[in-house]
């Protein structure tokens, strides 16, 4: 059954991304029942399934995807008014309740809904990849699928860049017109993909480079002659190579805060590897040289031209994101305690818009406002504070003094969750649900990975 949890995950997420990052509804409905039909199949199959982990890496999904089923259970409204104190958002009584004058928390049932069955999917993601992160073969051709996706994306993108042909497969792009996308509309949601995908490139280039023999040659070129010895050379310039141009396609995104968060995450990924030859950093450096050096060799006056607008977008008065998040900090007091219902924004914002008016606003462009307004702040501290304690273990994990793919892993996890949540910052990359499935992929692999003082029985394994 690992087999079958592992190709679904694998088909699941790279439908997901193919079909412009998960937004066309028809498509991701495939995604979705994919999902849902591997895990009734493992259900029926293997009546004995337990799920990889202990009952408190299952207990902040069980919370959240409880808190938004009851956003959606029938309530009075005198106790809907005394849970949701901003009664002035509050939807009309629910069909077929105007005698018994019934509502719910959730001020868009129907867009809540639809979430729901997306937070159900991210939860299935996160279960299959921890079960799956603690089988050494599974979690390596996971991670070999995500580069191998992660430079097919970046390639596409490239060819957009490039050559100016800006289509989606058959789809001809109406927006970002002068930037790589890859198979996403949105050229932010493109970059979040690439930043989380980025760290494991890198964490591989350091775990081969790791692996080189320590025999001592003789000569000027003993270091040389050691890699040219054996297949060393081949994989680590395989996933220099991807890294590289992960990183190019990224940077022709031309999106700032992707770029800034793909540094700071090779920056901590540099602090915290070594893997006792202290090559982090000469990695780190060599991967944002070669990447420069491609990025200068195409042109890289868009991008320093997008770098140069920074101050003029944040320090508007009228529209900017800070107006946004000044609304949306107001929405998020009208409902502090349990929010206003999951994918509710768009209609909640309107009640306390003051910005961009006139126009249609859908998104926080922060993912930790926008969910604590859906959720309430409770729920969000909850997510973003186990999200942040998963962080610190794989931290402790990644810093260790042993050579293993399990430390690799931690090491890619450590940048990919560090660079998402700085992201999360000025984006809403968590809410594009093929992002939002890789980001519980990745999280269901930092799960799985065993604390670092019980890892010395590991070692083995992973010669």
């Amino acid at each position: 059954m690992l087999k079958t949890a592992e190709a679904s995950l694998i088909f699941c997420v790279t439908a997901a991304v193919l079909a412009f990052g998960g937004t066309e509804p028809i498509s991701f409905a495939a995604v979705e029942i994919v999902l849902f039909g591997t895990v009734l199949a493992m259900l029926i199959v293997r009546k004995d399934l337990v799920w990889a982990g202990t009952l408190r890496s299952a207990a902040v999904p069980a919370a959240l995807i409880g808190l938004v089923i009851f956003q959606l259970v029938p309530l009075p409204e005198p106790l809907v008014r005394l849970l949701r104190p901003d009664n002035s958002i509050s939807n009309t009584s629910l069909p077929g309740s105007e005698h018994r004058f019934l509502s719910s928390l959730s001020i868009a049932p129907y867009n809540t809904r639809i979430h729901l069955i997306l937070l159900v999917c991210c939860a299935v993601t996160f279960f299959f990849a921890r079960m799956l992160g603690q089988d050494r073969k599974s979690r390596r051709r996971l991670v070999t699928w995500l580069v191998a996706l992660g430079t097919f994306e970046a390639l596409y993108g490239l060819v957009q860049y490039l050559a100016g042909w800006q289509r989606i497969f058959g789809y001809v792009k109406k927006y970002n017109l002068e930037e790589a996308t890859g198979t996403y509309i949105n050229r932010n949601h493109f970059a979040g993909f690439l930043e989380m995908v980025i760290p494991f490139g890198v964490a591989l280039v350091l775990y081969e480079n790791a692996k080189l023999p320590r025999k001592v040659i003789r000569g000027q070129n003993a270091r040389i002659k050691q890699v040219l010895g054996g297949r060393k050379l081949s994989r680590i310039g395989l996933w220099l190579l991807a890294a590289t141009v992960m990183v190019a396609g990224l940077f022709f995104s031309l999106s700032r805060m992707g770029i800034i968060s793909a540094v700071a995450s090779l920056g901590v990924m540099a602090a915290f590897s070594g893997f006792q030859r202290k090559a982090g950093l000469w990695v780190a450096a060599a991967i944002m040289a070669c990447g420069i050096i491609l990025v200068l060799w195409m042109g890289a006056g868009p991008a320093l031209g997008r770098f140069g607008m920074i101050s003029e977008e944040y320090t508007s008065v009228d529209e900017s994101r800070l107006s946004l998040w000044k609304d949306t900090a107001r929405l998020i007091g009208g409902h502090p305690l349990l929010g206003s219902g999951l994918g509710t924004f768009p209609v909640a914002f309107t009640r306390v818009q003051s910005t961009f008016l006139g126009q249609f606003v859908n998104h926080a462009h922060n993912d930790y406002l926008e969910l604590a307004s859906d959720l309430g702040i409770p729920a969000a501290a909850l997510f973003f504070g186990s999200t942040g304690a998963l962080l610190v273990r794989v931290a402790r994990k990644a810093a260790s003094s042993e050579v293993s793919f399990e430390r690799a892993m931690a090491l890619g996890c450590l940048g990919s969750i560090a660079a998402i949540l700085l992201h999360s910052l000025t984006d809403f990359n968590l809410y594009i649900p093929a992002n939002a499935l890789l980001f519980s992929l990745i999280l269901g692999l930092a799960a799985s990975i065993s604390p670092a003082n019980s890892s010395v029985l590991r070692r083995a394994n992973e010669a």
